[in-house]
C-alpha cells in the first residue's frame, strides 16, 4: 500500500489546569464537561498513540503505519530505540498555571531509571495577559533553590516572561519552567512524557524534589525567539521548527524527508499523485507528510500559516 498525506486524530488529555478553548479556537470535538489541558496531535508513545484519520489507513495507529511503510514514510530519519516515531506534538490550553517542572537531559537519563530525555519548545497561539516561567534567575544556585522548595515559594526564583501570540520559547532539557494561566501554545518536543514537578501552586499533587534536583540546570535559560513569517524558529539535534505561510494558490512541497505540519490558520488541501493523495486541512489540524509522496503540493484556499517540523538527519 502506498503512502499519502496523513491527517492525525488527536488524543485529548484531561488536566486540572486545562480548559475548553481548543473547541472554540480550532473546533476540536472535546469530551463534554471536562477540562482538557492537552491535545496530543502527533504521538507514538506507550502512553498514547495517535491514529490516522483519513484514507485507506484511517483508524490505524501511527506506530503501525510507520512499521508497515518503513522508509516510504520515514526516509532517512531513524526511529527511536524502541521503534517509535521520534517526535511528539501537542496543543496546551492553560486555564490555570501548570506545575513548575523540569525534564531530564541525557546526563540525567543516565542516572534516573526509566527516564526519557525531553527537550521542547512553545509557540504561543493565544494569551489572556499570560506569562510563562523559564529558567532560574541569575545567581540562583542549588542550595538556595532547595530551600525555596521547602518553603514552596520557588516561583520567586524563576524568570517570568509576559507572552503574546507569535512568541516562541525554547525549553531545552534541564530548564525549570511553567506555562502560566491564560496561555495556549503549540508544543514541539522529543517523544517523552517524563516530567518532574518542582511545585504545584498548592494543589497537592506529588512533588519530585530529588529527581528534579538531578535534572535542573542552574544557568541562564535559552533566550526567547520571537516568531516571524517564514523564518527558522529553532534547530536542535532532535528537530527543526519553521514558521511557514502561503497565500491562496498552489505551491510545491519538498519531498524525500518526513515533514510534520501544525496548521495555525487557513484552509486548503495537501495533495500528491498517490492513491488517497488529497487531504483537506483547516486551522488546528496536524498532518504528517511521508518522505516518498509523489509530487506533493499545497492548494491553499485561504491564507495559511503553519509550523513545519523537520527531523534528522539534517542537510
Amino acid at each position: 500500500m502506498s503512502v499519502y498525506p496523513y491527517k492525525l486524530a488527536p488524543l485529548f488529555k484531561e488536566k486540572i489546569w486545562g480548559g475548553r478553548r481548543l473547541a472554540g479556537l480550532f473546533g476540536k470535538a472535546l469530551p463534554a464537561e471536562v477540562p482538557i489541558g492537552e491535545s496530543w496531535e502527533l504521538a507514538d508513545l506507550a502512553a498514547g498513540e495517535c491514529a490516522v484519520a483519513n484514507g485507506a489507513r484511517a483508524g490505524q495507529s501511527l506506530n503501525r503505519v510507520v512499521a508497515e511503510t518503513g522508509a516510504a514514510t520515514m526516509g532517512p530519519t531513524p526511529l527511536t530505540a524502541d521503534g517509535r516515531f521520534p517526535l511528539l506534538l501537542k496543543l496546551l490550553d492553560a486555564t490555570e498555571n501548570l506545575s513548575v517542572q523540569v525534564h531530564p537531559d541525557e546526563q540525567a537519563v543516565g542516572i534516573i531509571p526509566d527516564a526519557a530525555l525531553k527537550t521542547e519548545c512553545w509557540y504561543v497561539l493565544a494569551s489572556d495577559n499570560g506569562s510563562i516561567y523559564k529558567g532560574v534567575k541569575p545567581g540562583v544556585g542549588a542550595e538556595q533553590f532547595r530551600a525555596a522548595l521547602a518553603d514552596d515559594n520557588v516561583a520567586e526564583l524563576l524568570v517570568k516572561y509576559d507572552v503574546e501570540p507569535g512568541d516562541f520559547h525554547f525549553l531545552p532539557a534541564g530548564t525549570v519552567h511553567a506555562l502560566g494561566a491564560g496561555v495556549l501554545v503549540a508544543e514541539v518536543q522529543t517523544p517523552s512524557d517524563t516530567t518532574y514537578r518542582v511545585s504545584d501552586w498548592g494543589r497537592g499533587r506529588e512533588i519530585h524534589v530529588e529527581r528534579a534536583m538531578q535534572c535542573i540546570h542552574f544557568a541562564p535559560s535559552a533566550d526567547s525567539i520571537p516568531g516571524a513569517g517564514g523564518e527558522r524558529l529553532l534547530q536542535t539535534e532532535y528537530f527543526g521548527v519553521y514558521l511557514r505561510s502561503a497565500q491562496p494558490g498552489r505551491c510545491d512541497i519538498r519531498s524525500g524527508r518526513p515533514l510534520a505540519w501544525m496548521i495555525l490558520e487557513g484552509a486548503g488541501d495537501v495533495c500528491s499523485d498517490d492513491p488517497d493523495g488529497t487531504v483537506a486541512y483547516t486551522a488546528g489540524d496536524t498532518l504528517l507528510l511521508p518522505a516518498d509522496l509523489t509530487r506533493p503540493r499545497m492548494a491553499a484556499t485561504k491564507s495559511t500559516r503553519w509550523l513545519e517540523i523537520t527531523l534528522p538527519p539534517f542537510e
